[in-house]
C-alpha cells in the first residue's frame, strides 16, 4: 500500500540530523523534482520538514497525492484548494494524514481554532484516539528526523491535510511482489502446497493458487 510505503521510507530516516549524509540525501531527493516548486532549490541549511514529506512522496511516486513543496503554507493551501483539508484541531487523525502546526497557538487552544500560519509539519504514523504519533523532519534544535507524540486537540495543531492515497489493490496477479503475495504463499503452504514463500507471484504460485480455487469451487458444488 502506497501509504505504508511512504511511512516506511520516511521512518527509515529516523535519527538523521541536518547536515549529515542522510539529510543530504533527503534534500537531494527533493531537488530532483523539476521544475523546482516556485523556482527554489533547497539548500542543506534550510529547514526541511515540508521538504522531507515531499522527498518521501517523490521517492514513492505520490507527487500527485502529496504536494511537493518546502513551504508548510504552500502545502496547506494545496490541500485547501482541493477540498482535502480538515480545519478542526480536535480531529482524530488517520495514519498517513499530514498534520500542520502553528507554534504561537493561544493558551485557550482547547476551546479555539488555531488559524495562524503553519510553520511545521509531519505525517501521522499511529493514533489511539487520545494521542497520535507524528514523524517529522527538522524537529527541535537538532533539526532531526524524529517522532513526536501529541494529544488529540493538543496545543499547536493548525489543521490536517488529507492525501488521497491510491486504493489498496485487492486482486493479486502473476508478476506481483510483496508482503501480500508472501501471505498468500504461506496460506497455500498451510493447505498442503510446498511453495517458496519469497513474496514473488511466479508460475509455481499461480499453479498452486489455481488448483486451490478449483478445489474450493468443487467443494462448494458438492455441498
Amino acid at each position: 500500500m502506497k501509504r505504508d510505503e511512504l511511512i516506511k521510507t520516511m521512518t527509515g530516516w529516523v535519527g538523521a540530523v541536518r547536515g549529515d549524509a542522510v539529510h543530504k540525501r533527503i534534500v537531494d531527493a527533493y531537488n530532483s523534482y523539476l521544475p523546482h516548486p516556485r523556482g527554489y532549490r533547497l539548500t542543506y541549511s534550510d529547514d526541511y520538514c515540508a521538504a522531507m514529506v515531499s522527498a518521501a512522496a517523490i521517492l514513492c511516486g505520490l507527487t500527485d497525492k502529496i504536494p511537493v513543496e518546502c513551504s508548510c503554507g504552500e502545502q496547506m493551501r494545496w490541500y485547501q484548494s482541493r477540498g482535502q483539508w480538515i480545519e478542526d484541531d480536535a480531529h482524530v487523525p488517520q495514519i498517513g494524514e499530514q498534520v500542520f502546526y502553528h507554534w504561537n497557538d493561544r493558551k485557550d487552544y482547547a476551546l479555539t481554532d488555531c488559524t495562524g500560519a503553519p510553520n511545521h509539519t509531519g505525517i501521522v504514523t499511529a493514533c489511539d484516539g487520545k494521542t497520535f504519533t507524528v514523524f517529522e523532519g527538522n524537529k527541535g534544535s537538532r533539526h532531526e528526523c524524529a517522532y513526536r507524540i501529541i494529544p488529540v486537540n493538543g496545543r499547536y495543531i493548525r489543521g490536517f491535510g488529507i492525501p488521497a492515497y491510491p486504493a489498496e489493490k485487492r486482486t493479486l496477479v502473476r508478476g506481483d511482489k510483496g508482503e501480500e503475495v508472501k501471505k498468500m504463499q504461506e496460506f497455500l503452504n498451510a493447505c498442503g502446497y510446498e511453495l517458496d514463500a519469497d513474496g514473488s507471484f511466479g508460475p509455481a504460485t499461480q499453479k498452486a493458487w489455481g488448483e486451490y480455487i478449483t478445489a474450493y469451487i468443487q467443494q462448494i458444488i458438492k455441498e
